[in-house]
């Protein structure tokens, strides 16, 4: 190979090896630590200082040198520490300038005291060659370390100054790279030119060294932006920089910057405290799918699905609702979800209510998973849910108790009734000894009378009904007569009714049934009230817009969750009568359970707040007004879905 290729090789290889073995430290820091890399960047700058005192010179063409350390040793060394500075940032690169001053500091300090023993009497190569070449070489030390010193000044604060301005104009990544490197040589070499000249003498324009530097910087440059491009993710996450940032940090803000090192710390801290302790499960995943953290609530759910990735842990999340949720879908801010989980372990089914967020931060995007396990809430819930409806069955069934008196009554008019009609029929037919328009009369009587019983039969099995509640739109006003006729006219003896229905059509969306239980329960109260009357009994049931309520009467409760506060779109039902009445203290309880006014044996004050419980589930509310000896007035406020349907 000829000489003036071999040489540029070699000074390429020797650099590349240099830089190629730092950037691989500085990549695995995550993995091995950043000791290594800190050892070995320390150990290189540390050899690079001692071997420009040995003023090591090599042969580039005809009559062009270069010194090897500046070149070969130290372009490396500021390669790295530009890497350092765009990947970690302003207080890395600050710490790495210390330890510039450090090394070169101790340096000096080490030469200062071997020169001085070198010259005693009593030290053993203070004489002869030995001590000649020795005292030669820590001379030769101390003019390359002084001589080094603004060079390196300036190329620490210029590539920072250079890489951040380029960025700021546009540049990307890998160019900005390798215009700094190329610009620090001119930083350097120019300000030497203009001392020369103002000195009166000739500069050097084109020395082997400065020749054999400009191309190192140029291959470094690109090295180093071909590794920025590799690793786009790592180097994508550095914050925004000022040019100047450095500086500014280097002179008068190290004590600022370790104090807020320490608040970092110390926020850190705090933030693992609250993930890994939350009671939550949080699993963080980073652009690549793969899973940056995982706190214990995780790990104790997922098992070791949590360590898999989002690929292979979101595979395992069923979609409960809603069903068109997809982890993948794109969507801005966060999104609600059901899913279910079932372990490894082959443990029962987890339930789970999360979230799913997808965040950027520090130019990266992040996606967040928050769950929580609600398999005991969803088991409470069923437990809750059959328990009510054990109780509305048992309430009816009291209901049924109250009204059995009534209907064996009626039901037995109703047998009287046939029966009489069908011996009228017989003794008609035995007498005419033909068929006649008087038999066919008592017959039809017979099939009418027949069809009441049944329809009253219907209504008691309808009534007495388990579970299977059946939500549809439908008028209040049609249960007005058919919970009359449920009660019974034994029940309504002596009393007088009085509904009043508008002519506007209202609709309502509940399961039809419960409203009527509903209505007996309450109707049944007020015909209990009014025993005692010694005037007329007087039940009014009146169907109306609540917008007719007059200013003040039309008020949401506390605690009462509905999708409108507006009067007009709510009706109401009024069960007004004139019986004994209620005081306060009563009315504040009559809707508690088990609460009753009715002797033992009567009521298990289930009535009203099951009453209660319905119409709430159906959106509305009830409120009660009443006075002592004058009568009460319950009054329903249920949602008009004929309003809506309207608007």
């Amino acid at each position: 190979m000829p000489y003036f290729i071999g040489v540029p090789l070699l000074l390429l290889l020797e650099s590349t090896f240099i830089f190629t073995v730092l950037a691989l430290l500085f990549y695995q820091r995550a993995n091995i630590g950043k000791t290594p890399f800190v050892m070995a960047f320390s150990a290189l700058l540390l050899l690079t200082f001692l071997a420009m005192g040995a003023d090591i010179q090599a042969h580039l063409w005809s009559g062009l040198f270069f010194s090897v350390p500046r070149v070969i040793m130290f372009t490396p060394v500021m390669a790295i520490f530009l890497l350092t500075y765009i990947v970690e940032g302003t207080l890395s690169a600050q710490r790495l300038i210390y330890g510039f001053l450090a090394v070169f500091l101790v340096l000096i300090y080490i030469t200062e005291i071997i020169y001085l023993q070198c010259s005693w009497s009593t030290f053993s190569l203070s004489a002869g060659f030995s001590g000649t070449a020795l005292e030669m070489l820590l001379n030769g030390a101390k003019r390359a370390l002084t001589a080094a010193v603004i060079p390196i000044v300036f190329s620490v604060f210029s590539l920072p100054i250079l890489y951040s301005s380029l960025t700021e104009l546009g540049f990307s990544k890998f160019w900005a790279s390798v215009v700094s490197m190329l610009g620090v040589q001119v930083i350097i070499t120019v300000p030497n030119w203009l001392l020369q000249l103002g000195s009166g003498i000739t500069p050097e324009w084109f020395s082997g060294e400065q020749l054999a530097q400009f191309f190192l910087n140029l291959w470094l440059g690109i090295l180093l932006g071909t590794y920025l491009k590799l690793t786009e993710s790592e180097s994508s996450s550095t914050a925004r920089r000022r040019p100047l940032d450095l500086i500014f940090a280097f002179f008068g803000s190290y004590g600022r910057s370790k104090e807020l090192e320490q608040d970092l710390t110390a926020w850190q801290n705090r933030y693992r405290l609250l993930l890994h302790n939350a009671s939550e499960i949080i699993v963080i995943f980073d652009g690549r799918n793969c899973v940056r953290e995982a706190n214990i609530a995780a790990r104790r759910i997922f098992g070791n699905a949590a360590k898999s990735g989002a690929s292979g842990l979101l595979k395992k999340l069923v979609i409960l609702k809603p069903e068109e949720f997809s982890f993948t879908a794109p969507f801005n801010g966060t999104a609600t979800f059901r899913c279910s989980f079932t372990p490894e372990s082959g443990a029962e089914e987890i339930k789970l209510f999360g979230s799913w967020n997808i965040m950027e931060l520090m130019n990266e995007e992040y996606r967040m998973l928050i769950a929580r396990d609600i398999t005991q809430e969803i088991k409470l819930t069923e437990e809750k849910r059959a328990l009510h409806e054990q109780l509305v069955h048992s309430q009816r069934l009291e209901s049924l108790g109250v009204l059995a008196g009534g209907v064996a009554h009626d039901f037995n008019n109703y047998i009287h009734a046939i029966l009489g009609h069908i011996d009228l029929a017989k003794l008609i037919g035995a007498r005419e000894q033909s068929w006649t328009r008087k038999i066919d009369d008592h017959l039809n009587k017979v099939i009418t009378i027949s069809e009441k019983a049944g329809e009253l039969t219907r209504q008691l099995l309808g009534f007495a009904r388990r579970g299977n509640y059946v939500e549809t739109d439908f008028d209040p006003a049609l249960l007005f007569r058919s919970t009359f006729d449920l009660i019974g006219p034994k029940k309504l003896s002596g009393v007088q009714i009085e509904t009043r229905i508008p002519e506007n059509r209202f609709l309502i969306h509940c399961d039809q049934l419960q409203l009527q239980q509903v209505l007996v329960n309450i109707i049944i109260n007020a015909i209990y009230a009014m025993d005692k009357n010694e005037n007329d009994k007087i039940l009014a049931v009146t169907l109306f817009p609540a917008a007719e309520l007059p200013d003040g009467a039309f008020a949401v409760p506390p605690g009462i969750k509905v999708n409108s506060t507006a009067s007009k779109d709510y009706c109401c039902i009024d069960i007004a009568d004139n019986g004994s009445g209620m005081d306060k203290e009563t009315i504040s309880k009559i809707f508690e359970p088990f609460f009753t006014t009715k002797p033992q044996g009567e009521g298990s004050g289930m009535g009203l707040s099951m009453a209660y419980g319905i119409i709430t589930n159906c959106g509305g509310w009830i409120s009660v007004e009443s006075t002592p000896g004058q009568g009460s007035t319950f009054r329903l406020f249920l949602p008009d879905v004929a309003q809506k349907e309207e608007a």
